[in-house]
């Protein structure tokens, strides 16, 4: 069996940038399976995010303000 990492975006599947593909002649069985998240680790995950954002002061600007402002100069 062949492993090959790729994204879903919703519509379509792609393999990572670099992931080599496998050269194949015919059908060929495929079965994709989706990681998914264990509740656990989503929860984990989440209240890092939210230490995170909590440990650093809000930006003193808008996030458009900036983007502009680097734009420009």
């Amino acid at each position: 069996m062949l492993t090959i990492r790729g994204v879903y975006d919703g519509k379509t599947i792609r393999p990572l940038p670099g992931e080599p593909l496998p050269k194949v002649e015919g059908e060929v069985e495929v079965q994709i399976v989706f990681c998914g998240i264990e509740p656990e680790q989503a929860a984990n995950l989440a209240q890092t995010l939210f230490q995170l954002r909590d440990s650093h002061p809000p930006l003193p600007f808008p996030v458009w303000e900036l983007i502009e402002y680097e734009r420009e100069h």
